[in-house]
């Protein structure tokens, strides 16, 4: 029994011997060690001098462009490429490195990075109560001597800031980016739907989604087309993609613009410094012959909800170009116009009134229409019978229409995960917006 309780008393004395090892397995605190590590990263951080380019891509897949100077007060100077406001104003505000699960970088009072991640949907083009589903809290995830990797500690947007040159900031103060976000807007002017970067010998399509600032870009080598989506950003006076674009042994960064002539219809921009173009054409380079068409139906026939337009067609430049905006009854007023895919193949093509007290949807007459897909990736619709009540003979409605069973049908060009554009195959200056209601 004796040398049972020795044994016990020896086992105990091993075991606590073990522990106070074990606590000098590390010759400091874990408070100790931290507080080094956030010192570290407070170095690097503001230890850059000529401050920070960085890429902030959100969780809705928007990316943008910033610049940071943070100096060892927690105080940071930035610019944003979110707006030509933001772009052309450097802002101050504060920040702070504090150890939480992990090691995070915070900004802490309202600056252009919470301009993304606003709960309120006119501020930023978002999402009411989530913004762009971007953050300004970030877990450090990697520091190296030229960049620092960052997560978003809400809702996972990704942030990789760069040591700037010493020109990176004066493009900012030079008002270079915002420039390339003015000079941008002038890309839409185009008449025509479908736009071309014509530089070398090569033709490249873009079709750009500012809602979540992407663009894919497709040409030909041979008889294949090619085509990849990157995203893209404002810098020296254009546009830049976030990769560039690989054809051969040509690389495509980006553009920067240089004049854009209206009447003419060609914007002069240069892409690696060489003088290049942009022009409209009539027809896409890559037509979707999957079908966007399609798809777009599949989306309202496989449900209770329906597309909408509100301004109709879009012909030569001008938006709501048959003034459908102007229709009235004696008790209603136009509100939109509407497309619902039904499974019997009779789809409602119909223009929707609000009546006076704005308390009713009334709908009094429109279409029974049949979409046909071809294989050249045109949808062609036709008419198959009319509601009771007839179309006016003349005016908004009745253009209207008419354009809609345009013979030679129409492409569709998805442009964000709302939205499809209907192009006209028989005048690429005539298309329609439809966005998506439910």
């Amino acid at each position: 029994m004796k040398k049972i309780v020795l044994y016990y008393l020896l086992a105990i004395t091993f075991v606590a011997s073990c522990r106070r090892d074990d606590d000098h397995v590390f010759d400091k605190s874990p408070d100790e060690r931290i507080n080094e590590t956030l010192k570290a990263y407070q170095a690097a951080i503001s230890g850059s001098t000529y401050g920070w380019n960085a890429t902030l891509t959100t969780g809705s897949g928007s990316s943008f462009r910033f610049y940071f100077n943070f100096n060892d007060s927690n105080r940071v100077l930035m610019y944003s490429d979110f707006d030509s406001s933001t772009a052309s104003a450097i802002k101050e505000s504060s920040y702070r490195l504090k150890a939480l699960q992990q090691p995070a970088l915070i900004f802490d009072t309202y600056s252009y990075i919470h301009v993304l991640s606003d709960p309120d949907a006119s501020v930023n083009g978002g999402s009411y109560g989530e913004g762009l589903k971007s953050d300004f809290e970030f877990r450090i995830d990697t520091v190296t001597t030229d960049s620092i990797s960052l997560t978003g500690r809400f809702n996972g947007s990704k942030m990789v800031l760069r040591k700037a040159a010493q020109g990176d900031r004066t493009g900012w103060d030079n008002k270079q980016v915002m420039n390339g976000i003015i000079s941008f807007r002038n890309y839409f002017k185009f008449l025509k739907y479908w736009k071309r970067l014509n530089y070398g010998s090569t033709q490249y399509d873009m079709m750009f989604d500012t809602t979540v600032r992407k663009v894919t870009i497709s040409w030909k080598v041979g008889v294949q087309t090619q085509s990849v989506t990157r995203g893209y950003y404002y810098w020296a006076n254009g546009v830049y993609f976030s990769d560039p674009v690989v054809n051969g042994s040509a690389t495509v960064p980006g553009f920067s613009i240089q004049s854009f002539n209206a009447g003419s219809q060609i914007m002069n921009v240069t892409v690696n410094g060489s003088a290049a173009t942009i022009t409209g054409y009539d027809v896409p380079l890559n037509p979707d012959v999957t079908l966007a068409a399609r798809r777009w139906s599949s989306v309202s026939v496989n449900s209770d909800y329906y597309w909408i337009s509100v301004d109709g067609f879009h012909v030569n430049g001008v938006d709501d170009a048959y003034n459908i905006k102007s229709l009235k009854t004696d008790s209603s007023e136009y509100y939109y116009l509407l497309y619902k895919s039904n499974t019997n193949g009779l789809d409602a093509f119909i223009p929707i009134f609000l009546d006076t007290v704005q308390n009713a949807l009334i709908a009094t007459y429109g279409s029974w229409l049949q979409m046909i897909n071809n294989s050249g990736g045109r949808a062609v619709f036709s008419e198959y019978d009319t509601r009771t009540t007839p179309y006016p003979a003349s005016g908004p409605a009745a253009s209207t229409r008419t354009q809609m069973l345009e013979g030679r049908g129409y492409y569709f060009a998805q442009t964000s995960s709302y939205s499809y554009d209907m192009v006209s195959d028989a005048d690429s200056k005539v298309w329609l917006t439809w966005y998506w209601i439910w």
